[in-house]
């Protein structure tokens, strides 16, 4: 049972030898150390303010470039560039390209400051040694900031200081001159607006009232505001917005169809996801975005010896965009190399495997299986296989039963690990439906498509509400019986969820510890009733895992789930 190709012609792959999977922890201890370092000169710059008395006038060389006074707003530069610094150490310790940029930036202009302050060579002599480090260790600094946040940033920035100074600027003309013993012209009430939101400070403001201190307090709180708006929209990681790509779908599908092993692969080119290929254009992932957290559904699709290299390119790809990376479901195949990358994990699930080699009515461990197939045919029940592609008035039916199976309370639809109910989906799978006695429809399952001639997988499974006890018991076994008669060796129910820890002797703690939280909240996951249910079909169970970076990402990645997995107009989304 193959999947069905798209149309147009590709061009050929060409061969590329596939990258090395390497690890080193060194860029992350220099990333840090750089950090620290720049981190030091912001509060060295801070601590250099503390204490020293403005000289009378600025040096003499000075003077010659700057005939007005420059010794305040030196001052105050290196008030701000402190801050700053400091600011974009936190940023450069998770190898942030913006902050690198900034804090080169500040640590050269911070030499000018040093040496405007009473000649400070000493000071000067460490920002020059930061801005040299900074330089030396530039390619360790490459996570990028949202592409189109340079000129959206500014925009942003330059909205959030016009709002604060507009405040500042018709705060001082409207205050009463008893308020500073001053009456502020527009002008005036500008000027000071500017100095004080630039921190250059006004010793002519002497406040006289309460409300006169609350005023310039309030004032500082808003120049504040706008500087960290101004910073988060310059730092904030790379804003994912999801789109359909049709044609990297049909690459995708195409690679799946060369390269794929298992139902799952289908589903990774299903158009609720975006695709990353690898370099040589033989494999491909198939992720989404939530929270800065990409989610890979299941291992790379493409050559074996070309899995470990995609996931090296999509972590690169990745860091540079800020996000975190997980990958939810992977085979116990691969976990050797996502352990060599450094990545923990988790089994999060079985999938239920059925024999159909050895499937059979007759015996007495398939009594109950067997009385309910006789008193469903009694009944008048029967069961059908549809072929692709579906006709509408069909389509309808079907339609018709997964809304009635949606209105069971907690069902609904799912995405990312399964399909859901579209058209075009059922339309162009295989499906089996339940008729009653009336020939009307009352139960169906869907095939999909796999990558194993010998595997046959389940999707959609639904039932008009009010129907017999067992429709769903006999639906399963006429397909069984069918898909046996056809050659199908084996059959997929789909993954059982946060199933139970029998048989497993090496248990990790994070899986220890989230099983524990499983068994003691059951009105939260309800996760054993799926398991009975698979269970009572089940020859056998395949381990599927969760992996994550550091045990942090654990919660992200549980929050990231259920987001990429229900339909967004579901979780009241636009």
């Amino acid at each position: 049972m193959r999947p069905y190709r798209f149309q147009p012609p590709y061009a050929e792959v060409r061969q590329q030898p596939p990258l090395a999977v390497r690890s080193s922890a060194w860029p992350k201890v220099i990333a840090r150390v750089v950090a620290g370092l720049v981190a030091g000169s912001g509060i060295l710059n801070l601590v250099s303010l503390m204490g020293r008395p403005v000289p009378a006038e600025q040096p003499a060389w000075l003077r010659g470039f700057f005939p007005l006074d420059f010794v305040g707003a030196s001052r105050s530069l290196t008030l701000v560039s402190g801050f700053v610094l400091i600011l974009a150490a936190i940023h450069l310790w998770a190898h942030k390209r913006r902050a690198w940029q900034l804090s080169l930036v500040l640590a050269s202009s911070s030499v000018f400051l040093h040496l405007s302050k009473q000649w400070n060579v000493e000071e000067a002599t460490c920002s020059v040694l930061i801005a040299a480090l900074l330089w030396l260790t530039r390619r360790q600094f490459l996570i990028g900031a949202s592409k189109p946040a340079l000129a959206t940033a500014a925009l942003r920035a330059a909205s959030a200081f016009l709002i604060a100074g507009v405040y500042g600027a018709a705060g001082f003309w409207l205050l009463e001159p008893a308020e500073f013993h001053h009456n502020f012209h527009w002008w005036d009430a500008a000027i000071r607006t500017v100095r004080l939101m630039l921190f250059l400070g006004d010793r002519t403001l002497v406040p006289h009232t309460p409300y006169a201190v609350w005023f310039l307090d309030s004032l500082f709180w808003m120049s504040a505001a706008a500087f960290l708006y101004s910073g988060f929209v310059l730092f904030r990681p790379v804003a994912y917005r999801f789109s359909v790509n049709w044609n990297e779908s049909a690459r995708a599908q195409l690679i799946a169809t060369e390269h794929g092993r298992s139902a799952q692969d289908y589903f990774k080119h299903w158009p609720d996801k975006s695709y990353f290929f690898s370099s040589t254009r033989q494999s491909f992932l198939g992720y989404r975005v939530a929270g800065h957290y990409a989610l890979v559904l299941g291992d790379p699709v493409g050559p074996e010896n070309d899995a470990g290299a995609t996931i090296v390119e999509f972590l690169a790809f990745c860091q540079k965009r800020g996000w975190r990376v997980g990958f939810h479901q992977v085979g116990a195949g691969c976990l050797q190399v996502y352990e060599s990358l450094g990545f923990r994990k988790l089994k999060v699930g079985d999938d239920a495997i059925v024999d159909l080699s050895a499937f059979s009515l007759s015996g007495s461990a398939m009594k109950e299986f067997r009385n309910t197939v006789n008193r469903l045919e009694r009944l008048g029940y029967r069961v059908e296989r549809v072929e692709p592609p579906l006709a509408e008035p069909l389509l309808s039916d079907l339609k018709r039963i997964s809304d009635h199976w949606l209105e069971i309370p907690g069902h609904r639809e799912r995405q990312f690990t399964l399909g859901r109910f579209e058209r075009w989906y059922l339309r162009s799978t295989p499906v089996y439906v339940a008729f009653d006695a009336n020939n009307h429809a009352a139960a169906f399952l869907n095939l999909v498509p796999s990558y194993d001639p010998g595997l046959a997988t389940v999707d959609l499974m639904r039932r008009s509400r009010g129907q017999v006890n067992g429709l769903m018991d006999f639906l399963f076994a006429k397909v069984f019986l069918d898909l046996k008669e056809r050659g199908i060796c084996r059959f997929s129910l789909g993954m059982a969820p946060l199933s139970d820890l029998n048989g497993q002797n090496a248990a990790s703690a994070d899986e220890q510890v989230v099983h524990w939280v499983m068994k003691r909240m059951p009105f939260l996951f309800r996760t054993d009733s799926l398991r009975r249910f698979k269970a009572k079909y089940a020859d056998d169970w395949l381990p599927r895992y969760a992996v994550y970076q550091s045990r942090f990402d654990l919660p992200r990645l549980a929050l990231a789930l259920p987001r990429v997995s229900v339909r967004s107009e579901e979780r009241g989304v636009a």
